[in-house]
């Protein structure tokens, strides 16, 4: 718990003089006793206390016992950075009992279970991360309430490699994970284009920082003979540059730039071709490991 404390800018604990297994709770600023702690710090503390019976148990030389642990909404009243490590406690917790994650760290299975229930999709995404390709393990579910009646539904979907197989469906996801999720799905081609374009603006231009005018110079420019095939009678088939050019057109080169919105994309565009140009992009960007990983990840 120390570790996690010391990343805590608000308070710590010290030890009470004279009183045995007894902490107070210290204000950083001032170094005196705290008083008045809010509603969100008495939760914080409260789950710190949980987390470590759950690790453990009250006397020092008992024997861990084996455990079904239910956490409900921990992070009720909880600013930004509280969120993140009560986030990153209940991932330990999801170490200890997921049998894929066991660690020399974490060589014990004593959590059995764990179920986590919460209305706050961040702490949602803090605790699911990269959890969903797990589905002998992992489960998503889903509490839908509609006339004074609550549904509990499995988040499930066809596998989209084998379709006679289930997976986990993750029921929230961020916009960049949705627009990927699209892309994976989408076969018309002006929606498939408009997707891609999206993707580019967001991961290179928001993400990591290129504006418009660096990734034409580096695709349309220094990997220009990349995207050009020659053909057996010496002429230059140039539709893929072409292509890419296109993919690449609506990228803001500035912060004030103005999209009208209109745009004509031909029903005849090849689809495959226009996956295959995107993917390309990625990999002369250098950024092929996060195409890999986005392409194989469950959401």
């Amino acid at each position: 718990m120390k570790v996690f404390i010391e990343k805590f800018q608000g308070f710590h604990f010290r030890k009470k003089e004279n009183a045995p297994n007894v902490y107070e709770v210290i204000r950083t600023n001032t170094g005196l006793v705290a008083e008045n702690l809010s509603e969100g710090e008495r939760n914080f503390i409260a789950f710190l206390y949980f987390h470590q019976l759950v690790l453990g148990s009250p006397e020092a030389d008992a024997v861990v016992k084996d455990k079904i642990v239910v956490i409900d909404d921990p992070v009720s009243s909880m600013d930004s950075s509280t969120l993140f490590v009560v986030g990153a406690l209940v991932r330990d917790m999801i170490v200890i009992c997921n049998p894929d994650y066991t660690t020399k760290e974490h060589s014990k299975d004593h959590i059995k279970q764990i179920f986590i229930l919460t209305h706050n999709a961040f702490f949602h995404q803090e605790v699911t991360y990269n959890q969903a390709q797990y589905y002998r393990f992992v489960s998503f579910f889903e509490i839908v309430k509609y006339d004074n009646n609550s549904n509990v539904i499995l988040c499930t979907q066809k596998n989209r490699e084998i379709p006679s197989l289930m997976e986990n469906r993750n029921p929230i996801q961020n916009s960049y994970a949705a627009l990927w999720d699209t892309y994976k799905e989408v076969s018309y081609p002006n929606t498939l284009v408009n997707v891609i374009r999206q993707i580019l603006d967001c991961y290179f231009l928001q993400l990591c920082g290129y504006s418009g005018m660096n990734i034409k110079d580096i695709i349309l420019k220094q990997h220009r003979d990349d995207f050009i095939k020659k053909l057996p009678d010496g002429t230059e088939d140039c539709s893929d540059l072409h292509m890419a050019a296109s993919l690449l057109q609506y990228l803001c080169t500035s912060n004030d730039r103005i999209s009208d919105g209109l745009n004509f994309i031909h029903v005849s565009v090849d689809t495959d071709s226009c996956r295959r140009i995107f993917e390309s992009i990625f990999r002369h960007m250098g950024q092929g490991q996060h195409f890999d990983m986005i392409m194989n990840r469950i959401f």
